[in-house]
């Protein structure tokens, strides 16, 4: 049952659940520092992340999948696999067919957005392991922020209002503006520049009913910039913060890239018919009685 104070609940308990996985995933990146040698603080300045830190950032984000889902299912009673999708699960096939159609347009955007802004710093030293914790983490890190920001505050947000159009547009904008501002950058054309990107996720996972799209689009982002910069340099440059800052020009192209995106996605979830809405599942019906075969008299037996 509804109630107003449930989502201010909600928030509580996945910040309690989030911390709590937070701690326990900088167990292994103790045990490692300690194994190496290396000094904590340098290993997780975000300018120059090594192995090491890289690792505990991609963690410390992919806990908000399973903080996320527990938080609703404790305070809403909504199973963990609905916030995945209106299926109750990651569609996977419309998950891979979201990747297949973002990619060629990313790996475009990347490589324009390279050659825009050229990177001031090289390639990382361990360039190899770096790759491997990208190709193997970095999807599942953009899940972790589609669960909270496109999963979990459009649902709980949405939930305050009672005409749903209303909902969407606040669930959108707040959505949309918190996953700007955790990216730390004060900048205002960072913070269109990732607003675009939220928003385009937002409306996906409004018409599909699923967080697959989002993800495809956040993931493939992630992973190409991240490739872009083992190739091409600027490491120290890849990750927003305080110090980050941007031009008109990346938030006119980011504009135009993720509404291509938006618009190929939701082209190919009308091919797919892709349902916005939980589908009850049907009861077989009960079997029809079968005429008697012809040709054959039905005896009739006294009772």
């Amino acid at each position: 049952m509804y109630r107003w104070w449930k989502p201010l609940l909600c928030l509580l308990l996945v910040i309690v659940l989030a911390f709590v996985m937070m701690c326990l995933a900088i167990v292994p990146v103790l045990i490692a520092v300690w194994i190496t040698g290396a000094d904590l603080l340098a290993t997780m300045d975000i300018t120059n992340l090594g192995p090491i830190g890289f690792f505990y950032l991609n963690l410390s984000l992919i806990v908000f999948i399973p903080a996320s889902g527990l938080s609703i299912w404790i305070v809403h009673g909504v199973r963990p696999r609905f916030l995945s999708s209106v299926a109750g699960g990651i569609r996977w096939k419309w998950l891979l067919r979201c990747v297949a159609v973002v990619l060629p347009l990313w790996a475009l955007y990347a490589g324009l957005a390279a050659f825009a802004e050229p990177p001031t710093s090289p390639p990382p030293d361990q360039w190899a392991t770096l790759l491997v914790i990208v190709l193997l983490m970095t999807p599942l890190q953009a899940a972790g922020e589609e669960y909270l920001f496109r999963g979990w505050i459009m649902q709980n947000v949405g939930a305050w209002f009672a005409r749903p159009m209303v909902g969407l547009v606040a669930s959108l904008v707040v959505s949309a503006a918190a996953f700007s501002a955790a990216h730390l950058s004060p900048d205002p054309w960072i913070l269109g520049t990732i607003a675009c990107l939220g928003l385009a996720a937002g409306i996906a996972t409004w018409r599909t009913g699923g967080l697959e799209a989002a993800i495809a689009i956040h993931a493939v982002n992630n992973v190409l910039s991240f490739v872009v910069v083992m190739i091409f340099g600027g490491w120290s440059q890849a990750f927003v913060g305080p110090q980050t800052t941007g031009t008109p020009m990346m938030l006119v192209l980011a504009l135009a890239v993720s509404g291509i995106a938006l618009g190929l996605v939701l082209w190919q979830a009308k091919r797919a018919g892709i349902q916005p809405h939980y589908q009850p599942p049907v009861p077989p019906l009960p079997p029809a009685s079968l005429p008697p075969a012809p040709g054959y008299p039905v005896t009739q037996y006294p009772r």
